[in-house]
């Protein structure tokens, strides 16, 4: 398994945030930190796994094919 930085950071937020739903009976926050554990204990995400990074851009070849020809118009 790739634990990288960024899924321990994830699953410390994760923990701590059910500690603190256990100790003030949040319901929300025990969702909040279910999110958090699932996204750390599978890789999922944009925080862990780079899902949402920008993909990089192709060369564009200019080749006889992609050419553009234009026509005059009088």
């Amino acid at each position: 398994m790739n634990w990288h930085t960024m899924r321990w950071v994830a699953l410390s937020i994760g923990i701590f945030l059910a500690v603190m739903a256990i100790w003030y009976q949040d319901i929300f926050t025990g969702f909040l930190s279910a999110f958090f554990v699932f996204q750390a204990v599978t890789n999922t995400g944009c925080m862990v796994s780079q899902s949402c990074g920008v993909p990089q851009q192709k060369e564009f070849k200019n080749t006889e094919e992609s050419e553009i020809n234009y026509t005059e118009v009088k």
